[in-house]
């Protein structure tokens, strides 16, 4: 019988997941600021090289422990989800009607990561997790009402790197009991 490359593929994930499982089991307590947790926890993400570049951009995350470094993840969604609002509001701005329901979408999103960061300081994480959810269902309505990208249209590059927040940003909050 023959081995597809699929199936190998399937099998070096496993057992990654095995090693990334076996070193965890063995690992001691995980304490704040240690490099360890960071690295660990966007081991749990969707993207953990940019959940890594998100947390390692703010100096408190050497500090955090797992609960602090989701309110950075968030606030890394929260600046990426800003940014682009206001680039939809300047396309709006200059007769692109075509962006106006991502627009609607982008406004509810950073409602929605506002609302949140509220919610992971008042220790609600499940909250903050179901809004943070929300916001990213809003992404994938405007990421649908649109066209299809150019090659190197800049909005479309933005807008994955927000999802890609967004989706850190849930799979760190996914890692806090509560």
């Amino acid at each position: 019988m023959a081995v597809s490359s699929k199936d190998c593929s399937n099998m070096i994930f496993l057992y990654v997941i095995f090693l990334v499982a076996l070193k965890t089991i063995h690992n001691p307590k995980f304490v704040n600021g240690d490099v360890t947790l960071i690295g660990h926890v966007c081991r749990e993400t969707a993207y953990p090289v940019d959940c890594n570049i998100c947390l390692d951009s703010n100096p408190l995350s050497s500090r955090a422990d797992v609960k602090g470094l989701a309110g950075i993840a968030i606030n890394c969604s929260y600046a990426l989800a800003t940014d682009v609002d206001n680039q939809l509001r300047a396309l709006t701005g200059y007769s692109q009607y075509q962006y106006t329901f991502c627009l609607q979408q982008f406004d509810s999103i950073v409602q929605n990561l506002s609302l949140a960061l509220q919610s992971w300081k008042n220790n609600q994480y499940r909250d903050s997790r179901n809004l943070v959810e929300k916001a990213l269902g809003a992404y994938f309505k405007c990421l649908k009402s649109l066209n299809k990208p150019s090659d190197l249209d800049t909005l479309f590059v933005v807008l994955a790197k927000t999802r890609i927040s967004f989706e850190n940003s849930f799979g760190v909050l996914a890692q806090i009991s509560s």
